[in-house]
């Protein structure tokens, strides 16, 4: 008796469901409509008022749906805020190199980097440009904003460009202000160094600092970066000189490839003169 009760207890939604279904067959199988029209309208219109009162409790399967259909809105949104940012970004930048590349006098070639390489403390990068487009090895590259590197290597399509974030570049400089020259170099730091600068020397924070004239490898006056800090160098006479670049060289998308070889007469010249320095050091 107890196991009917248990059971009716557990399944009394059905079983009502059910016995409703049975009297609702029996009083249509009487065959006179009129009959059960009024029990019809009477329970319509009861399950059309609780609908009516109830009708503020959430659907949980409505609320799913509205919430899935939401999450799916938010993302497609989320995607086109970030479409639209990059495109604002590369909009501004391309106006940035179109602007450069009007203004500047000398003739050059703007590319992708579509690669970037690191060995120890060399740097490397791949641009969209080589042979067929006029690259050639030895020309310099740079940005609208500053120095980048050089050519080092170039293919059809293809070339590769060292850049001066290379413990091995050593850049002919000068500061603009005072015309003193120096030379650049990066230890693995941050900025870079601008070495052999007296300490008698007038050298000054803010201080823009270009390629010079005494470069073999890259073109007079571009420019490097700038002074942010001075310090006397106890070991020597002269200053330790940090310099920041301007171009972004962890950022960089796009630069242009300065279309001009060094003067290989020159060149050689000093590479000769270069050979004979290292050979006097050994003796």
């Amino acid at each position: 008796m107890r196991g009917l009760v248990n059971f009716v207890k557990r399944f009394r939604d059905f079983i009502a469901f059910t016995a409703l279904i049975i009297i609702s067959l029996s009083l249509i199988s009487m065959g006179n409509v009129s009959q059960i029209g009024g029990f019809r309208t009477v329970v319509i219109g009861s399950i059309g008022w609780l609908q009516e009162l109830f009708a503020w409790i959430p659907n949980p399967g409505a609320l799913k749906s509205e919430n899935r259909a939401i999450r799916k809105l938010n993302l497609q949104q989320s995607s086109e805020v970030i479409k639209m940012r990059r495109a604002s970004i590369e909009n501004q930048r391309l106006r940035e190199m179109i602007g450069f590349k009007t203004e500047n006098q000398e003739k050059v070639l703007s590319a992708e980097i579509i690669g970037k390489t690191s060995i120890e403390l060399r740097n490397y990068l791949t641009i969209s440009r080589g042979e067929t487009d006029g690259v050639m090895q030895g020309m310099a590259v740079r940005t609208d904003a500053g120095l980048v590197g050089m050519v080092v290597g170039t293919s059809e399509r293809f070339s590769l460009i060292e850049t001066i974030m290379n413990r091995n570049v050593r850049i002919s400089a000068v500061i603009q202000r005072t015309l003193i020259n120096g030379i650049i170099v990066w230890e693995g730091g941050g900025n870079f160094l601008m070495k052999n600068i007296p300490e008698s020397y007038d050298v000054q924070a803010g201080d823009v600092i270009l390629t010079s004239n005494f470069s073999n490898k890259y073109p007079v006056d571009i420019p490097i970066g700038q002074v942010v800090n001075i310090e006397n160098d106890e070991t020597s006479l002269f200053l330790r000189v940090e310099v920041k670049l301007f171009a972004n060289l962890a950022t960089l998308q796009q630069v242009f490839v300065i279309l001009q070889v060094p003067d290989e007469e020159r060149r050689k010249i000093i590479t000769e003169m270069e050979e004979r320095l290292k050979t006097l050091k050994g003796r």
